[in-house]
Parts: structure tokens; sequence; C-alpha cells
């Protein structure tokens, strides 16, 4: 079972639950996401399958798009709705062009200090394991890019009603709830993420989705119905340089060794999807400065695959 279902992740479930649910359906031996969504959000959540999973890696590196909802008048522990709350504003005092003109600076390259509620690791801990125990850590300010921030809603109201919605463009390792705090206290407010979606993963879109309810559906027709619902490996990489090669040259690529780039491949050294004659995805190789081809990844077994 090789491919990538795209499943619109239930809200109030891991992302890790929901990888081991579509893992025990397609009975797959290999699964992986290609980055994790909090237990709240929804959306766009990519499971590589079998030899996909050898694609994960890169996927990881995607850029994402957001929708979220923001509560105003209050932050919590957790930057979401399922923490305690630690302080309140009045969030009457607020209006739509004070904040909109707080966007810029968020807009581009910019710096975040990840939340204590967060997968990251310290002293091979996670860090919302020690948020759970009452231990917070000092966190280094990460570099991040928001390609795109605009203001989709405004409601004004007093503190518990007043709300914003976001649409957001960002780079790998954003963290949507510390993006909604840092603008809301740079606009003198508190606040904390009530709804989130990711609308987009890499190549993948919320046409892509599958529903959880459709994926159980499938379960009970069988093995064909649950194949119906994958997309081939090679629609994650839809946006990477792509050349074709002949058996020969796909047989040396698999043994780890590297072969003369097609005429139709860039010229300038890349990462590139290569696939065979029926247009199924072979494996990753690198094009570089001498126009040869060398294997980094390969789905199909042999030498060329490294770790």
């Amino acid at each position: 079972m090789n491919g990538i279902l795209v499943l619109d992740k239930p809200s109030g479930m891991t992302s890790n639950a929901a990888l081991q649910r579509v893992k025990r359906l397609y009975r797959a031996q290999k699964a992986g996401h290609t980055g994790a969504l909090d237990p709240l959000a929804t959306g766009v959540l990519p499971v590589c399958l079998g030899q996909a999973t050898k694609l994960s890696g890169y996927l990881l590196d995607a850029d994402k798009r957001y929708h979220v909802r923001a509560a105003l008048g209050a932050c919590t522990t957790t930057g979401d709705a399922e923490g305690e709350v630690t302080r309140r504003s009045d969030a009457s005092r607020l209006t739509r062009e004070r904040l909109e003109a707080a966007l810029p600076a968020f807009t581009g390259d910019i710096r975040q200090r990840p939340p204590m509620y967060s997968a990251l690791k310290r002293d091979g801990k996670p860090l919302y394991e020690l948020a759970r125990a009452g231990i917070e850590v000092e966190r280094q300010e990460r570099p991040v890019r928001i390609h795109a921030l605009r203001l989709v809603a405004f409601e004004a109201g007093a503190a518990g009603s007043a709300a914003f919605e976001l649409d957001v463009r960002c780079s790998k390792g954003t963290y949507v709830r510390t993006l909604v705090e840092d603008l809301a206290a740079a606009a003198g407010q508190c606040a904390h993420v009530a709804d989130l979606r990711r609308l987009e993963a890499g190549p993948f879109r919320e046409a892509d989705l599958v529903a959880a309810q459709t994926l159980e559906q499938a379960a009970g027709e069988g093995p064909a119905a649950l194949d119906a619902l994958l997309l081939p490996p090679l629609a994650g990489l839809a946006a990477w340089p792509r050349v074709e090669v002949d058996p020969g040259r796909a047989a040396r690529l698999a043994r780890g060794q590297a072969v003369e780039a097609p005429a139709a491949v860039t010229d300038a050294p890349c990462l590139v999807a290569v696939t065979g004659a029926g247009g199924a995805l072979l494996g990753i190789a690198e094009r570089g400065p001498d126009g040869r081809l060398a294997p980094r990844r390969w789905l199909t077994g042999g030498s060329a695959e490294t770790p």
C-alpha cells in the first residue's frame, strides 16, 4: 500500500492518533504524517503510507496556509480554547483599524518564541509534558516567515465576545497560536485561538481532503475503496522539476549510481522527481553542477536508498 491520504483531521484528535487510525485501516507497515496539527485544529493532514513515507522528510519543509478564528479578551495557558485563562483585557476598546495597523509588523521574516504547550523537546521530553507538570523553561526565539497575513473578519464587542479571523500563509515551524497572541499584544489586547483550520500544506489543498467519515465508510467496503482514496506518491512533489528516465538509467540509479541527466531537466543544480516511462515516481535525485543525476531517495528499494 503506497500512496498519500490527505486526511481532514477531526477536532479533538491528536495528529498521532489520526495517523495510527489511518495506519490500522490500511494495514500499512509504515506510515507518517508531514506536520502535526494541534488537537483542536482541523484540516489538511497528509499521511504517507508505505514507500511514500520516504517523502515525509521533504514534505515537512513545505509552506502552510491556515484560517484561524481568535477570541479577544483572554490569554490562556495553551494559547487556545483548551487552556486556563491567565490574563484578560477589555476587548471593547479594540478597533478593526488598530488591529489592521499591527499586521505589517508580522508579515515577512519574523521571530517567534515557541509556546510551552508544543511538541518541541527539552532533554528528551516534549515541552507540553513539562508544561502540564507546571514547569516552564526558557525557549529561544526561532525565525519563521509569514508570506501573507490578511484580516478577513473583525467582530467588535465586549470581552468574551469580540473576535477576529485571519488568513495566514506561512513557512514550516510557524505557531499560529503564538502569532495570534503576539498580534493581539501589539494592539494592546489578549487573545487565544478559538478555531484553527489548515487549508493547505505544500501541494495539498482542501479539494484533496478525505473526511474521517468517508475513510471509515471506505474501510467497511474493502481494500479497493480505501485504495481509491489515495493520491500517488508523485502528488507530493507536484511542484518539483520532473525527469523521466529509461529502464537502464532507472536500474543504475536504484543501485546508487549517478547517470547523465536527460536534456529536459533544468540546468540549475536542484532536487528532481524521477519517474519511469509509465509516469510513476521512482525516487528523488539531485542534479549536480556537472549535469549528472545522483540518487538521494529511492522508492523502489536498492542501494540508492539513503537514510
